[in-house]
């Protein structure tokens, strides 16, 4: 299998800011348009605004584009599956990224997820951007703890033609051998790195317990949950344990909040499974994304 050229990716291995005219002039426009929309944006978080990374500063040309376009079109962001022969095209170009690609490659993975969303300032809650920067990094920071607000969240399932539940169950736990729920690990600081263990009940491959896995570094967050059970589809063991890596990153910007995701599995190499299989891991980072925007949103 060859990943070997992921990190030759434009955008993936140099993390070098790359310019072009006409996506700065975009990415301008839609920087004036948020900030002049948003009532909640005052004055002085507008100034704020200009001390955080443009979109042409954390992507390459190609993702922006991609990025602007996508929301031209009417859509939040973007969505790409691909196999083996595939990889990430839209890694930001921030150093958590290098240790999100590590985690996702961990994986000797058989298909993949790519997941790029922009949500606009002015979407945000008032209550979350009148907030000073430590208190707004530590409120992002406890969404993401916040597993529990998992339970419940909803997809749309393209075979059923309707909205489906996608955790009928999801509570943090003390660790890897005990499924009774515990409170929500929330904290009242950032720390750089710390660790959590899951249990879930997914309606597509069973109850199953994850490590997920946080980081912070320069006002940017990392998520990362890995499957310690095996998970299963129609009673067939289809994703073993550790064959299943969900990575996601938050990152504040100039236009607004990034969120970024890279889901990598090894499933049980039948094609019978790969349609399934694409609309399934696809609709899980599109409810973690609708899960985090309706949490800001609140």
């Amino acid at each position: 299998m060859n990943h070997g050229y992921l990190r030759k990716t434009p955008g993936c291995d140099t993390f070098y800011p790359m310019r072009n005219n006409i996506i700065r002039a975009c990415a301008a426009l839609l920087l004036v348009l948020t900030i002049s929309s948003g009532p909640a944006i005052a004055q002085e978080a507008a100034d704020s605004l200009e001390q955080l990374p443009a979109l042409e500063d954390l992507f390459a040309p190609h993702s922006v584009s991609a990025l602007l376009q996508e929301r031209a079109d009417g859509n939040d962001g973007i969505n790409r599956f691909y196999t083996s022969e595939g990889g990430a095209l839209h890694l930001p170009a921030v150093s958590l990224s290098e240790d999100l690609l590590d985690a996702a490659l961990a994986i000797d993975y058989s298909v993949g997820v790519e997941t790029l969303y922009l949500i606009p300032w002015d979407e945000v809650s008032p209550e979350f951007t009148r907030l000073p920067a430590g208190e707004f990094e530590l409120r992002i920071y406890n969404i993401l703890r916040s597993v529990s607000s998992l339970e419940g969240i909803e997809y749309y399932s393209a075979s059923r033609e309707r909205m489906r539940t996608l955790f009928a169950e999801c509570w943090a736990i003390d660790g890897p051998g005990n499924r009774e729920r515990i409170p929500d690990p929330l904290v009242t600081a950032v720390p750089a790195n710390d660790t959590v263990y899951i249990h879930q009940k997914d309606l597509t491959f069973g109850k199953n317990i994850s490590r997920v896995e946080y980081q912070y570094e320069n006002g940017n967050f990392r998520m990362g949950i890995v499957n310690l059970t095996t998970m299963t589809y129609m009673l067939f063991p289809i994703v073993g344990k550790e064959n299943m890596s969900m990575q996601i990153l938050v990152i504040p910007g100039r236009e607004g909040i990034l969120f970024y995701g890279l889901n990598t599995v090894k499933v049980l190499d039948l094609p019978i499974f790969y349609r399934k299989m694409e609309s399934s891991f696809t609709n899980r980072m599109i409810a973690l994304y609708s899960w985090f925007l309706g949490e800001l949103q609140q």
